[in-house]
């Protein structure tokens, strides 16, 4: 019987597997389009300048509340060649491997294999950043990988009988648990999940989760354990810098609590709307007769592709949050309809509860599942200035719950693979469609990928896919950090521009390489060049961008990009602009657009000698 069933889940795999594997050639295609002079090039700066001699803690003022930078700074310790590309190559294996693992938890729930591939397909795309902005290792997708990892392995743990090998998928689960919080500190909440499905289970009695009280302490001795030996090793240098870093996020308007704890009235209409269609789509597959069925069911997904594609034809107004103009509208529907998803899953558990029905195997690990994720995409949404849409940074163990409760409906069990198939394919697909297009065409500040008409050569951006603009931008940051410093020396690039620095291999001469006005306050730039004078990191060279370098989509339907506004103009009164009139002279500039320039400027002492040398 089970090599009978196991031969009908053959043909489903194989449609399942087949999209699953399109996904991902054109994911692993994807990945060498697009440079961005920014927030990527922030996290590789922070990373790379460990291993060129800077001190994590006492180098940067807040540095702590995102660990994850040393396990970056570890892949470029042992692979110091290391290119951008590879760096994404990097981060495509993880998602693969993260996915691989999990699936391997579900099939040991439900003994069946054929719709892992099929719910996953988006991630083969789009790796652990459905939101589309960065398709690199940050603390956005290590948190991603890390609560999929965590999640399948203390799923694996619950479904073992041995008790030793019990014991070690618990404790391997709680070390993944401790590397979400070590990624972003303020992610240490998500710690709690595990002790309130604890709670759950022995409230509802759910005997079939055989989860006591000692298989609660081996997931969490290693949260302990670990955090205790960091603390130990950095104690004094950590818990100054995670104070630090909290001053400082108490006064900048990006961080401010009024901020982050931001409800938008459209992403309300999001949400209802996303939710109509979930309760729609579900009560629809109870129709008996296939046909029909099906039928019903593609309506209701065109309908939804369509009102995604128009934003309900434009009574909804394309998402905006701060920084985002726009251009994450349809990830954002794809946040809505994991928060749909979760309503309802906490709806259906007030249900249980009340009626006293028993849970089906699968409905339990829906649970386990729906919890961790709910906690995850609290402890994110609060702290984080990406606000609503870092719920898509724990999608992948919710559209697995999700799979997981509409495969045990009984009007959906009872049919044949195929038609489960797709009934999974057109409830996940408008959704998948078009989140995957927005990450196609948004390559976060360059042209879109059947525009780009150049290639970096050298250096870290060697292999990257891009416009001629930022090519010869790159070769001139390049030639110029070469002409007039040495690998040992410090520069400095504002504003927004950190990417700079992977370009010509000198750290920053400031604490911090991500230099925008608008995200910090002015005293935190008279703190950071007095920084920089008490620590002896003269600037050899400076490089002044008066905008962040970016190229800003109209729509992501047209080609057409502009560049971004200026931010300031130099010069300006503003603390490095000072610094730099008084020490630097101007020696080359790089014209990027009229009106926009990027000027570098040579220490005044280096202009003496290398003047008296030519």
């Amino acid at each position: 019987m089970k090599d009978k069933i196991h031969s009908s889940q053959l043909l489903p795999f194989a449609i399942s597997f087949g999209i699953f594997m399109i996904a991902a050639v054109f994911g692993w295609f994807k990945l060498q389009y697009g440079f961005n002079f920014g927030d990527e090039g922030w996290h590789m700066t922070e990373a790379w300048r460990l291993t060129a001699g800077d001190d994590f803690f006492s180098d940067h003022f807040t540095s702590a509340i995102k660990c994850v930078t040393l396990i970056n700074s570890i892949v470029f310790k042992f692979y110091p060649e290391i290119t951008l590309l590879g760096f994404r190559e990097l981060q495509f294996f993880l998602t693969i491997i993260s996915l691989l693992f999990l699936s391997f938890a579900l099939y040991k729930i439900s003994n069946e294999f054929w719709f892992q591939p099929i719910i996953f397909s988006l991630f083969a795309f789009t790796g652990l950043d459905p939101m589309g902005a960065i398709s690199n290792l940050n603390y956005y997708t290590y948190t991603h990988m890390f609560i999929t990892l965590y999640l399948a392995f203390f799923i694996m743990g619950l479904q073992q009988q041995s008790f030793l090998l019990k014991r070690i998928l618990y404790v391997t689960a709680g070390i993944f648990l401790w590397l979400i919080s070590f990624s972003l500190l303020h992610m240490s909440l998500v710690v709690i999940s595990v002790i309130i499905l604890f709670v759950i289970i022995r409230k509802l009695k759910l005997e079939s989760l055989d989860f006591t009280l000692k298989d609660l302490c081996f997931v969490l001795s290693p949260v302990l354990l670990l955090w205790t030996i960091f603390i130990g090793i950095h104690g004094n240098a950590f818990i100054q810098n995670v104070i630090s870093s909290v001053q400082w996020m108490l006064t900048t308007s990006t961080y401010a609590a009024g901020s982050l704890i931001y409800i938008n009235g459209d992403t309300f209409k999001y949400v209802v709307i996303t939710l109509f269609f979930t309760m729609a789509f579900l009560w629809s597959t109870k129709i008996t007769k296939t046909i029909l069925l099906m039928g019903v069911l593609l309506i209701l997904a065109v309908m939804m592709f369509a009102v995604i594609e128009t934003d309900l034809f434009g009574l909804i107004a394309p998402y905006y949050h701060g920084y985002y103009n726009g251009w994450y509208s349809r990830p954002m529907w794809f946040g809505a309809f994991l928060a749909s998803a979760y309503f309802l899953f906490f709806c259906y558990l007030i249900f249980k509860i009340v009626t006293k029905k028993p849970w089906s195997n699968v409905e339990l690990f829906a649970l386990v599942l729906f919890i961790s994720s709910i906690i995850t995409v609290i402890n994110s949404s609060f702290f984080s200035a990406l606000g609503f849409l870092t719920i898509l940074h724990s999608s992948i163990p919710a559209v697995a719950a999700m799979a997981c409760m509409i495969l045990s409906m009984k009007a959906v069990k009872k049919r044949v693979y195929l038609v489960q198939l797709a009934i999974l394919i057109m409830f996940f697909a408008p959704f998948y469609y078009t989140t995957a297009w927005s990450d196609w065409k948004f390559n976060l500040f360059d042209v879109a990928p059947e525009q780009a008409n150049a290639e970096i050569e050298i250096g870290f951006g060697r292999g990257i896919k891009t416009n001629q603009i930022y090519k010869d931008l790159y070769d001139w940051i390049s030639k110029t950090s070469q002409a007039y410093s040495n690998k040992d020396d410090y520069i400095i690039s504002y504003v927004s521009s950190p990417m700079v620095h992977m370009i010509a291999r000198r750290r920053p001469a400031l604490d911090e390489s991500f230099l925008s006005f608008v995200v910090f306050p002015e005293n935190y730039f008279s703190k950071a060049i007095e920084f920089m004078k008490t620590r002896g990191r003269k600037p050899k060279l400076v490089y002044v961008f008066e905008a962040m370098p970016a190229l800003v989509p109209i729509t992501l339907e047209e080609p057409l990009r502009v560049w971004q506004d200026k931010q300031f103009s130099f010069p300006s009164g503003d603390p490095i602009s000072q610094y730099v009139l008084a020490n630097m002279t101007l020696i080359d500039s790089f014209p990027i657009a009229e009106g926009l320039s990027v000027r570098c400027l040579l220490d005044n002492d280096s202009v003496s000698r290398f003047m008296g040398n030519n």
